[in-house]
């Protein structure tokens, strides 16, 4: 089968698509026909070796991408919640899997939610990582209620313009922090203020925010308290792991000097948010924006576009 490698950490350039056999699953996954991938920043991450101290992280060569779509075409020992022609949708550990820019791909079977019908494979590909991030950070952590204010930095891009429309879901008065370029998009996917960052600093605002989601990790809670409001909260999603140790450490600092709390975020993966993220985009909450569509070749130049910081939604792969 083809699928996107690399056989040493580097930047975008060592991507290549080679020929491998297929994977097989051992009990408890399932093989999947692979339909549509997306991209996220933790591919190139992984890519660039920023998680080659993990203990159980596995080294190149090796596959990337973590976001998958597709339909069951082979069930491993033990299996019983899945069945072969189901679509399924989820995402793949980037920590010892093959990644999902591939033609096949093995992945747990409890850790994949069923796609609904009338949603495309594209837009369950795009959900997962980007989705989860916001959907976990807004209504489980932050707990945003009707009503509160609400300020996103990154808000055109793939976790940021989710969580724009997560936001006005749940009732909240949301302010897009992007580039002059994306404003337009941003108050298109229901933002009411929108901040261009080159010509304002969110930070000098004179207004008060429930909520600062910092989904660009552009910020950090020493910045962005001082337009949180006395019980505020500040949501870092862990982008780096300079950005996770800075939030960490402000978090103990918030809890004994003010109200205010800072969390940093990393996702925490299952079906159970997979599903409700389908549910909203059934409902018609919740709508992935597919910048583009590429083909394994242009997975390089995707990469590297994403890492200038001004992506717009989602770019999905495709056998």
């Amino acid at each position: 089968m083809r699928a996107v490698r690399y056989d040493r950490y580097g930047a975008p350039d060592v991507l290549h698509v080679a020929d491998i056999a297929e994977p097989t699953p051992g009990p408890g996954e399932v093989k999947l026909r692979v339909r549509a991938a997306s991209l996220n920043p933790l591919d190139g991450k992984v890519r660039a070796g920023n998680l080659r101290w993990v203990p159980v992280f596995r080294g190149p060569p090796r596959g990337t991408g973590c976001d998958v779509a597709g339909e069951i075409v082979a069930i491993g020992g033990g299996v019983a919640p899945r069945h072969l022609g189901e679509r399924v949708f989820g995402l793949i550990s980037p920590m010892v899997r093959d990644g999902s820019f591939a033609e096949y791909a093995v992945a747990p079977a409890a850790s994949l939610a069923a796609i609904p019908d009338g949603m495309d494979f594209a837009q369950a590909a795009a959900l997962p990582v980007a989705g989860g991030m916001a959907l976990q950070s807004l209504a489980d952590r932050a707990k945003l209620a009707t009503g509160q204010r609400v300020l996103i930095t990154g808000a055109a891009g793939g976790v940021g313009h989710f969580a724009v429309q997560i936001a006005k879901h749940l009732g909240a008065h949301v302010v897009g922090v992007c580039s002059a370029g994306n404003v337009e998009f941003v108050r298109g996917i229901g933002a009411d203020e929108v901040i261009d960052y080159g010509r304002d600093d969110f930070t000098q605002r004179a207004d008060r925010f429930d909520v600062v989601f910092d989904a660009a990790c552009a910020s950090s809670f020493a910045a962005a308290r001082q337009v949180l409001s006395e019980a505020g909260c500040y949501i870092n999603t862990a982008g780096s792991a300079a950005a996770a140790l800075d939030t960490a450490l402000s978090a103990v600092v918030a809890r004994f000097t003010s109200r205010q709390r800072a969390i940093f975020l990393p996702l925490v993966p299952g079906s159970a948010t997979w599903q409700r993220l389908a549910e909203l985009v059934t409902r018609g909450t919740l709508r992935p924006h597919i910048e583009r569509r590429i083909a394994f070749e242009g997975t390089e130049d995707a990469q590297r576009t994403m890492e200038s910081g001004h992506g717009r939604g989602k770019i999905v792969v495709g056998p």
